[in-house]
């Protein structure tokens, strides 16, 4: 959900279930499909745990919650996509401090633009970044982005992914010819299709300028 690492290895499952908004706050919240996606470990019970306490919701706000939403254990499962009462609550949750985290599965909408708060990968410099090139963001959405990308460590040298540099050199390596094995990051796959049905020629030229400039910084590191 946060760190777009594959969870699933050599059909070993290295996950959990992960509460957008944290389950110990209602009942209702804890089997509430569209509350629920997937995450790493690390991100799950490391970095999103970071000042929970602060995130704790108030008696008021979960009582008109639990009100409102239509959760029960007889349409629970006909129940994949978000209630007005669980939209409310994100919208909340979202702006208390220490929310600043770009929730999963159903995402968050910025208020000033009304555009879903996203990120890019920036394929030149190896950091994740706001999704500027397809959104318009206020400033206040643009540090928003930016805290997510800060709390999951996305482009911390200890933590970031370096599966598109090894893809890239693979790819160089073979001539242009694309890897018919996974790597284990949604970064590799998404460039990866961009790639597809282009010559071999042109794959490996497109490679070769990246490798070029990420070669440097993969030795800085």
């Amino acid at each position: 959900m946060y760190c777009f690492s594959r969870v699933r290895v050599d059909k070993k499952l290295y996950a959990n279930l992960e509460h957008a908004i944290e389950k110990g706050n209602s009942e209702r919240l804890i089997e509430c499909i569209p509350n629920i996606g997937l995450s790493c470990t690390v991100c799950n019970q490391t970095f999103k745990r970071i000042g929970e306490r602060k995130r704790k919701l108030s008696v008021d706000y979960i009582s008109q919650y639990e009100r409102q939403c239509n959760c029960s254990a007889g349409n629970r499962k006909q129940c994949t996509v978000p209630c007005k009462a669980l939209r409310e609550l994100r919208n909340h949750y979202s702006h208390m401090k220490e929310a600043e985290i770009i929730l999963q599965p159903m995402g968050i909408i910025g208020r000033d633009s009304g555009e879903k708060l996203a990120l890019q990968y920036n394929v030149l410099n190896m950091k994740f970044e706001p999704a500027t090139d397809v959104h318009t963001y206020s400033g206040d959405e643009i540090n928003f982005i930016n805290a997510h990308i800060n709390r999951f460590r996305l482009n911390d040298p200890q933590y970031r992914t370096c599966q598109l540099y090894d893809f890239v050199r693979n790819v160089v390596d073979n001539h242009g010819k694309l890897p018919v094995y996974e790597y284990n990051n949604l970064v590799v796959k998404l460039f990866q299709e961009k790639l597809c049905g282009k010559p071999q020629e042109e794959v490996a030229k497109i490679c070769e300028s990246i490798f070029v400039i990420l070669f440097p910084k993969m030795q800085e590191a």
